[in-house]
């Protein structure tokens, strides 16, 4: 199965063609799902399948960017998704039982109302993390992105980047120690 994954993550990477920020997206994402899905001990194929999605939960932006004049929103990216998705399983040399379940976490992975699951929430967390790192969201934005987080490495993670964003003054300060 190693085999299949770093197939996968290379694909993507070449798919995406040398974009800079959606190639390291990619790579930070999946590193953080990764090290998620590892401290939730996750069973091996639980970890798998998150690290699949990690690699593509972003897959369609490139396609959807070409094909609708820029437009990669949420709404086209999910209409994209299951083709592509598959495309890259497959060509990657996953077993078919795979493609719903990474499916379902590329999908809905902006879903953060409706979180269903612990690897959907391991990627969310994931993402989000990264998200931050990137784009720095402040205000109300980072109250609600702050809702999200469950799990204590998550928690803690998104307090330590607060903290060294200086994005402490918009909420109380919390430190997270359950989570080492």
């Amino acid at each position: 199965m190693e085999d299949r994954e770093a197939a996968l993550l290379f694909s993507a990477l070449c798919y995406e063609q040398g974009h800079a920020r959606r190639t390291q997206h990619i790579l930070k994402v999946y590193a953080l799902a990764q090290m998620l899905a590892r401290r939730a001990a996750l069973p091996e194929e639980e970890c798998r399948v998150l690290q699949a999605a990690a690699i593509l939960h972003d897959i369609p932006i490139r396609l959807c960017k070409e094909k609708y004049d820029g437009d990669a929103s949420q709404p086209r990216q999910q209409q994209e998704a299951p083709g592509l998705v598959e495309r890259f399983l497959r060509e990657a040399g996953y077993p078919d039982s795979f493609l719903p379940r990474v499916l379902e976490l590329v999908i809905h992975h902006h879903a953060y109302e409706s979180r269903s699951g612990r690897l959907m929430q391991l990627l969310m967390e994931a993402d989000l993390i990264v998200n931050c790192y990137e784009a720095e969201p402040g205000g109300e934005t980072l109250k609600q992105i702050k809702a999200v987080f469950e799990t204590p490495e998550g928690k803690e993670l998104f307090s330590l980047w607060r903290r060294g964003a200086g994005k402490e003054r918009y909420e109380e300060t919390e430190h997270y120690p359950d989570a080492h």
